[in-house]
């Protein structure tokens, strides 16, 4: 999720740089990092420009694994106007408890000064950041001061989970290394595809996926929509893995059906699967709560949606499925492990995946926000379903004979709503709302 990965820092950073009363402590970068905390995950993502606003430095930052952050001191219920001038492109902003509020400065030639209005609240620190745009950014000149007359009511305030209804999808999640499918027409009578650049750039599209008033990101797919593929019995919105990155010179899976740098493989696999992969081993994590499932159709199909999947190049090895009957309160969660080529193993992890399961004690209800993690490392694939950090139900499967430690397969994980029903009412839907989707290799 953009603009929250990094703030465990920003925590460190006000108990690490104590900082003067509403004072930014060498606001021009001329003494380095002095006075900030740099995070860089990848060691080259931010550094100390000759590029300067004013002076002979800057702060630099090239891909979404840099950032950096001040804690300062400030006066509690106090309006105060925070100041920075960016060239490029970059995200400044203060976060100020649980709270963050941000601006957002595009693509630009020349320096340009970003102003964020805030009130403290409560707070006698808060911490000032500043994060990746989609393209480099230089900033310089930081200034703080209390405001006078009306604020800026231009700055974005978002909440706890760090999420804008004000903005789409792409805004409030990382976006850009997934495609979508909605059940819309594409054109060609099949399922709508939106690449990950379209995603970035603010896509969205009610009902099949939008904001919802609560910053969360919508998924719904009707029964009687267009299909993905003439092979596919069920409709989906749902988005797709995409390790390019935007960058079309991948193609989103070989023709000759091995790996490459666009999706991943099993650490079991053979070196040279893992050397032409994108990544090796993979973790989905997503926080969810599910909304509407299916009512009518047969007893097999009704109420019955998928949530998140690893998906190879033919069979799925994971496809983690949410239950809910007509009748019972909550639902019921359950894994699919399908042998390569061969027949799916069923795990339940919260109650029964039975036509005619009774109401789990243990189960979720709709609209009950809950977390899952999928996790592959070797052999091993773990499942664990969470609420508020406290664990319902995990289960671990061994791939040790399911056929995956092959040169021609590769993976990529899936998130969102496929429907189980094909046989409802074509109105009928699904649908979920994700607060949460994080995809580590």
């Amino acid at each position: 999720m953009i603009l929250m990965y990094c703030c465990t820092a920003f925590i460190a950073a006000a108990l690490t740089h104590p900082a003067l009363a509403a004072a930014i402590n060498n606001p021009g970068f001329e003494d380095g990092w002095s006075g900030w905390m740099e995070i860089d995950k990848d060691g080259k993502s931010v550094a100390i420009s000759g590029d300067s606003h004013e002076g002979e430095a800057s702060a630099k930052i090239t891909s979404q694994a840099g950032s950096f952050a001040q804690a300062i001191t400030v006066k509690p219920r106090t309006d105060y106007v925070l100041s920075a001038w960016v060239t490029g492109a970059g995200i400044v902003g203060v976060k100020i408890g649980k709270q963050l509020v941000f601006e957002r400065q595009g693509k630009t030639r020349s320096w340009k000064e970003v102003q964020v209005a805030f009130n403290s609240g409560d707070h006698q620190q808060v911490a000032v950041f500043t994060q990746y745009n989609g393209r480099k950014g230089l900033f310089d000149d930081f200034s703080i001061i209390e405001a006078k007359g009306e604020q800026n009511d231009a700055s974005i305030s978002l909440g706890d989970g760090g999420l804008s209804p004000d903005f789409p999808p792409g805004r409030n999640f990382e976006l850009n290394d997934w495609y979508l499918n909605t059940p819309e027409d594409g054109g060609d009578g099949r399922a709508k595809r939106i690449p990950e650049r379209e995603l970035v750039n603010g896509y969205q599209n009610k009902p099949y996926f939008y904001t919802a008033e609560d910053g969360g990101m919508v998924f719904r797919t009707t029964i009687g929509g267009k299909k993905t593929s003439k092979n596919t019995r069920y409709t989906r919105t749902e988005l797709r893995e995409m390790l390019r990155r935007g960058d079309t010179s991948i193609r989103t899976k070989s023709e000759a059906g091995e790996p490459n740098k666009n999706n991943w493989v099993f650490s079991t696999a053979p070196g040279r699967a893992q050397k032409l992969a994108g990544g090796i081993d993979g973790t989905l994590k997503a926080t969810l709560a599910v909304n509407h499932v299916t009512t009518t159709g047969s007893a097999r199909d009704i109420g019955q949606v998928i949530i998140g999947q690893i998906h190879a190049g033919h069979d799925e090895p994971a496809r983690l499925h949410y239950r809910k009957l007509p009748g019972n309160e909550r639902g019921s969660i359950y894994v699919a492990h399908e042998i390569s080529g061969g027949d799916d193993e069923w795990y339940e992890i919260l109650g029964s995946r039975s036509d005619t399961a009774k109401d789990p004690l243990d189960g979720i209800a709709l609209n009950e926000k809950f977390s899952y993690e999928i996790a592959a490392k070797g052999h091993e694939l773990k499942v664990t379903i969470s609420k508020e950090g406290v664990i319902l139900g995990s289960i671990t499967i061994d791939m040790t004979n399911s056929g995956y430690d092959v040169e021609n397969d590769y993976m990529y994980f899936k998130a969102g709503v496929y429907t189980q029903n094909d046989s409802g009412d074509p109105s009928d839907y699904d649908q979920a709302t994700f607060y949460f989707l994080e995809n580590k290799h």
